[in-house]
């Protein structure tokens, strides 16, 4: 709702062409680079110089630029669906940067200048407004009412999820949200995750947990058969028994110590730059694995809780290590590896909000497809329910 969707589809394609292609523009002006410089150790500046030196360098300049801008653009699309997220969630209708920062850990200003560029390009329907000398984030249009399922009794908001109907004595609360002409409803259904770790982990976390593993343990083995190539050719290029067996070679084309030197210094380099490219790769699997066994730990502990709300110094890494450990658990969120739970703040105080249940366009009585915009009188043509009383913003 808050996100421009096809613009965001736009820029994931752009990144994953960015990442491709400066991989492959790096690795190769680099090699070229090198290879230039060490071809002509003897005289550097006909190095320097050469035809292909100012392209190679162009090729790197271009290759980093590609890869920081695709890096950069990946976390803040993760940043805006956080945010468009945490918007969906909110009973309020203005939300404060204070706020916001406590849940992402961010400073401030940080999250002014994020959702005031996000405004432009990643999301969309919120303003900024100030009240009191308070910069607050005001979302399009948003009405709530929180109300009973059962009899359809007013309730307040600060209570839904935990509370009891004073009408009927129903435990069954939920909140009906109107933004601009959408409405969704937001309900919890924690006992379908009780003793249910799964129900808090998303489908593809053990299959990615599997592969992020093999992947390293793959590194790792390639990184040490390099390792051997490496110190092989290192040795050899100090043998001189070595370089005159190559120069007797009859199958050999190279006519000198010095020619053949040059020959194993660009292999050494071309082994060197593939180990740290995945050397960095395997460093960056083991970090995403480190934020899933926080997730398993998180899902088997959530399942435990029959109650909507977990008080995050509760969270047993946390309660462990204080809150330096709020940045796994940060990762497993923002990664996607924990479903059905998201961080808020009640009262100045930050809790994870478990089994929230988010329905769109559907009328919350009989399921039906809303087709039509809404307004706050909205009946439903099939079962004639009022979806929407007219509610002042608070």
């Amino acid at each position: 709702m808050y996100l421009r969707d096809k613009a965001l589809k736009f820029l994931k394609i752009k990144n994953v062409l960015l990442v491709i292609a400066g991989v492959f523009f790096l690795f190769a002006g680099a090699y070229n680079i090198i290879s230039l410089f060490v071809y002509y150790s003897d005289d550097i500046d006909t190095a320097i110089h050469a035809k292909a030196m100012p392209g190679s360098i162009r090729w790197v300049v271009n290759a980093v630029m590609m890869l920081l801008i695709a890096l950069f653009s990946r976390k803040l699309i993760g940043d805006a669906r956080f945010y468009s997220s945490y918007f969906e969630g909110s009973l309020d209708g203005r939300i404060s940067c204070k706020e916001l920062s406590k849940i992402t850990g961010k400073p401030r200003f940080i999250v002014y200048l994020e959702l005031s560029f996000f405004r432009y390009i990643y999301m969309k329907k919120y303003t900024f407004v100030s009240i009191e000398g308070k910069t607050l984030i005001e979302l399009y249009s948003k009405r709530t009412l929180c109300e009973c399922k059962n009899c359809g009794a007013p309730i307040d908001k600060r209570i839904y999820f935990t509370g009891i109907c004073s009408y009927c004595g129903s435990s069954d609360l939920f909140a009906k949200i109107l933004s601009g002409d959408r409405f969704y409803s937001i309900s919890n259904e924690v006992k379908k995750g009780y003793n249910k770790p799964d129900f808090y982990k998303s489908k593809s976390l053990d299959t990615k947990k599997n592969l992020f593993i093999a992947f390293v343990i793959i590194c790792a083995a390639v990184c040490v058969l390099l390792a051997f190539v490496i110190g092989d050719d290192i040795t050899k290029y100090n043998s001189k028994s070595y370089l005159t067996k190559t120069l007797l070679d009859p199958s050999n084309h190279l006519y000198s110590f010095e020619l053949i030197k040059k020959q194993l210094m660009n292999l050494i380099i071309f082994s060197a730059i593939l180990l740290l490219i995945l050397l960095v790769l395997g460093i960056r699997r083991l970090l995403k694995i480190f934020f899933i066994c926080e997730a398993d730990s998180c899902a088997s502990f959530f399942s435990k809780s029959e109650k909507p709300f977990i008080p995050t110094e509760e969270i047993p890494s946390i309660k462990a290590k204080g809150n330096k450990k709020m940045r796994r658990v940060r990762g497993a969120l923002r990664n996607g590896y924990l479903a059905n739970c998201t961080l808020e703040a009640h009262d100045d105080q930050m809790k994870v909000a478990l089994a929230k249940k988010i329905v769109k366009d559907t009328c919350p009585s009989c399921a039906s497809p809303i087709v039509d915009p809404v307004d706050e009188n909205y009946t439903c043509q099939v079962c004639g329910n009022r979806i929407m009383g007219v509610i002042e913003k608070k």
